[in-house]
């Protein structure tokens, strides 16, 4: 094995879940080993030192690229509707305005979600060989894997002279590194009515699985006994379990068996597959196979996702303060910041027979936080989160005072982000239209979950994605001038639970509405 000095960023790419997560701009690990020096009356010396969990602090750091996927992927979406590449649906839509109005989006409920999902994703970070290094060559040095990995913060942030973030932070207590005949970390997916309606179905085709250092096979997922297996995906009871895995040349009770001399994976002879049923194999392996497309990176180029997008500035942010009587939409200005920020706190559930956490659900309700930033000027911030915005414009408001702030309880901040800065669009809100040769004519918009594709120069332009934190409460407020400096104004707020993403644009009605997750 070749010596590796250094790895950079261009060499190691990050997936969750079999969905590589673009724009990454830091991924981070961070391991506590936790131990006990245990000693006894009449004896001095250390007699056993007794180790518990260790504690893994993963930080994952991203580019706001003006899309759901990562947020999507990170909160285990439902299969069904994890796509977001069609017009929405009660079928494939993941969250609803009102009764019936459907759209493509993740919500802060998904994170606690436990059915039909496992319990945390799958992270890895396959790390590119040093003598591939600029192109997307398979040839791997070894992979970085962690397994139960649990989203415990995420946080938006807007600035002025900045980059657009969107950042996680979550625990897990597996990490493990994969080298040579196991360096390649393979995801497949299969459908029973395409893949395994006749009880079996092709795996790691063209590889080898290797046999780790337990004596196991490599798949990489654990059952609840502590045994690797892979994941099946019981479509009508909307439940995921991790199936044991072992080696053989036939189906048996309890068990997928894998036949390496055929590349077959039998299904337990006791399980009943139906059609919408999927399995997940997640191993390692001495290569990639077709199924991964052979490759350790994959660059975006979908049509309804914003490819040409690395980034996203102040000119292509608009913020909104809504409140339930407003009838437009209504920029905010002279905001230099926006920072959302929630806390997904997770419970550590422990149980004799296991070392490890057997699950860490998600404490509720979930604190959000809205921190906003402003150049102080006239009193128009005041006048929207008072919600008196009306009789300021209309020039009929005499005073407001803190009791004006604090009565309010039906606000709901909107952020929506574009591709085209406002200089471009020709303007901002409503007066976005496409420029001349944009590079997002003949890609996909989305208004309302419903997809259409742009045409021509000219056309309304939608945002790429839109932000919605309903029923934000003023915590605090300040007013700060210093010599030599603009005077600021900083307005806190508080939320519970009700943080939005949704792919696209939404109009005032939707959010008015209020959004829910889509319970079908």
């Amino acid at each position: 094995m070749a010596r590796r000095n250094r790895i950079i960023y261009g060499s190691q790419s990050v997936w969750a879940n079999g969905e590589i997560l673009y724009r990454v701009q830091t991924l981070g690990s961070t391991t506590t080993f936790t131990s006990e020096d245990l000693f006894e009356l009449g004896h001095l010396d250390i007699i056993d030192v007794v180790d518990d969990v260790p504690a893994v602090a993963v930080t994952l750091n991203t580019n706001d690229w003006g899309d759901v996927k990562t947020m999507a992927v990170l909160a285990q979406v439902a299969v069904t509707k994890i796509d977001m590449d069609a017009t929405a649906t009660s079928n494939n839509a993941n969250l609803v305005s009102g009764s019936s109005d459907y759209l493509h989006g993740v919500s802060l409920a998904d994170f606690a979600i436990t059915c039909g999902v496992l319990p945390g994703v799958s992270l890895w970070a396959p790390v590119q060989s040093e003598c591939d290094l600029g192109t997307l060559a398979d040839n791997i040095d070894q992979s970085m894997y962690m397994d139960e990995v649990y989203v415990n913060s995420l946080e938006f942030s807007y600035t002025t002279g900045a980059n657009a973030t969107e950042n996680y932070g979550a625990e897990t207590d597996q990490k493990m590194w994969l080298l040579n005949d196991g360096k390649f970390i393979n995801w497949e997916s299969a459908d029973y009515d395409l893949d395994f309606e006749n009880g079996s179905w092709v795996v790691a085709s063209g590889v080898t699985i290797p046999t780790l250092s337990d004596g196991a096979l490599g798949f990489l997922r654990m059952t609840a006994a502590g045994e690797r297996g892979i994941s099946f995906y019981d479509d009508s009871a909307s439940e995921m379990i991790n199936y044991p895995v072992t080696s053989g040349t036939g189906a048996t009770t309890g068990y997928f068996v894998y036949d390496e001399s055929t590349d077959l994976m039998y299904v337990p002879s006791d399980l009943s597959p139906a059609v919408d049923d999927k399995i997940y194999a997640l191993f390692a392996a001495d290569g990639y196979t077709a199924a991964m497309g052979n490759s350790y990176f994959d660059a975006l180029t979908d049509t309804n996702r914003p490819a040409t997008i690395g980034a996203l500035r102040q000119g292509q942010v608009e913020i909104y303060i809504v409140a339930t009587g407003d009838a437009t939409y209504t920029n905010a200005w002279r905001l230099t910041g926006v920072t959302i920020s929630a806390d997904l706190t997770r419970e550590p559930l422990a149980e004799l027979g296991h070392l490890g956490p057997y699950d860490r659900p998600l404490t509720l309700p979930v604190p959000i936080t809205v921190t906003i930033d402003t150049t102080a000027g006239d009193l128009e911030l005041w006048s929207r989160f008072s919600d008196k915005y009306t009789e300021y414009t209309n020039g009929n408001l005499d005073d407001i005072d803190l009791a004006d702030l604090s009565a309010t309880e039906d606000l709901a901040l909107v952020v929506k982000v574009f591709g085209q800065t406002d200089e471009e669009a020709g303007g901002t809100g409503s007066n976005r239209t496409l420029a001349v040769s944009s590079p997002l004519i003949g890609k996909d918009w989305f208004n309302d979950g419903t997809m259409g594709t742009y045409a021509a120069a000219g056309e309304t332009e939608y945002a790429l994605k839109t932000i919605v934190v309903e029923h934000i409460k003023i915590t605090d407020e300040a007013y700060t001038l210093d010599l030599g400096t603009n005077a600021t104004q900083t307005f806190g707020f508080r939320s519970t639970n009700d943080l939005f993403a949704v792919k696209g644009d939404v109009t005032l009605a939707k959010v008015q509405a209020g959004l829910t997750r889509n319970a079908s």
